[in-house]
């Protein structure tokens, strides 16, 4: 029997580089577009064409031929692109609107302490100790940085909906492999872009949004750049390593995505960074990693036995664990 190969470190180093980057910038490419769109429009059009590509493209795979989704597939992926894309990202462009785009991201950020209490709360998860400190971290980070005192003056509207943001994207991420979809993640990930993308148009359609378009170049580039790269680019190449590297590797892109995002929101965006913006960064990042290492290390120890017991869960590009993938 032969062994594939797995890929090198600097083919791996290069795609773990490549979604920091492009999921990294996409806060600051929301910012942009932003000028001249209003959100849920620019968000519809987004998802709708990435994923009628991506649909297509599954669709003309030959190993797709003996997949059919369903009617129940297709609630659950209007459920969880609702819950993830809607109400996740959606509310990430809707609150960029108050505030900056790297203060936005790294709010979004806190999407696995979210994830965690959930799980706790809901199917009483066991919380490791170093899960519990992360956890404590994250929490601590996210009110060093909208307490009312802070240098930013962060909008109260903006940090609420990002908030809120986060927890609807944590609910969505725990609930995506326990429920039926696909088994290809990124037939799933299509058909959660088009029913998140169909519910975000009747938002824009029923808030007429189609009124408060102003068409700019850049807005336009920015939408191409959300659409082409972070959309099917970021989704393909994080798909590739989530089914060729340890969840512990790939999972980085939940605390370094958000580091890229205050960094570009700087320097493309003269977003000013103050101390107490890099202090609540430093410690909810290091809250995330904490509890992803904590969480995947514990998961890659279970035995035989208890995976055997274990429900069948149907994976997701968006979460190969709870709240791993955060993609604005």
């Amino acid at each position: 029997m032969t062994v594939r190969p797995g890929p090198s470190k600097a083919l791996v180093a290069i795609a773990l580089a490549t979604v920091d980057v492009l999921w990294g910038s996409s806060f600051a490419a929301i910012k942009i577009a932003l000028e001249a769109l209003p959100p849920f429009l620019m968000l519809a059009v987004r998802w709708i064409v990435a994923g009628a590509i991506l649909y297509a493209w599954m669709n003309w795979q030959e190993r797709r031929t003996d997949e059919r989704p369903g009617l129940a597939q297709w609630k659950n992926a209007f459920f969880i692109g609702g819950m993830v894309i809607v109400g996740g990202i959606g509310g990430i462009a809707f609150a960029e609107q108050f505030m900056p785009s790297g203060i936005a991201a790294l709010l979004v950020s806190s999407s696995p302490v979210w994830a965690v209490l959930i799980s706790y709360g809901v199917w009483r998860e066991g919380i490791s100790w170093a899960t519990a400190v992360g956890l404590a971290l994250g929490l601590a980070g996210l009110i060093f940085l909208v307490r009312p005192t802070a240098a930013e003056h962060i909008s109260s509207i903006g940090a609420g909906v990002a908030i809120a943001a986060a927890i609807s994207w944590a609910i969505g991420s725990v609930y995506a492999p326990r429920v039926a979809l696909p088994k290809h993640p990124l037939l799933s990930a299509s058909m959660q872009m088009l029913a998140a993308g169909a519910i975000l148009l009747a938002v824009a359609l029923g808030t007429g949004e189609l009124s408060r378009i102003r068409w700019t170049w850049e807005a336009g580039m920015a939408l191409l750049y959300l659409t082409v790269f972070s959309s099917l680019i970021g989704f393909v190449v994080y798909t590739w390593l989530l089914a060729e590297v340890p969840i512990t590797v790939s999972a980085t892109v939940a605390y370094a995505a958000p580091a890229a995002a205050v960094l570009v929101g700087w320097q493309l965006l003269g977003e000013q960074i103050a101390q107490s913006t890099l202090a609540a960064t430093g410690v909810i990042i290091f809250g995330v990693a904490l509890m992803i290492t904590s969480r995947t290390k514990s998961g890659a120890q279970s035995s035989d036995e208890e995976v055997r017991h274990r429900p069948a869960l149907q994976a997701s590009v968006m979460t190969a664990e709870p709240a791993y993938c955060d993609c604005p």
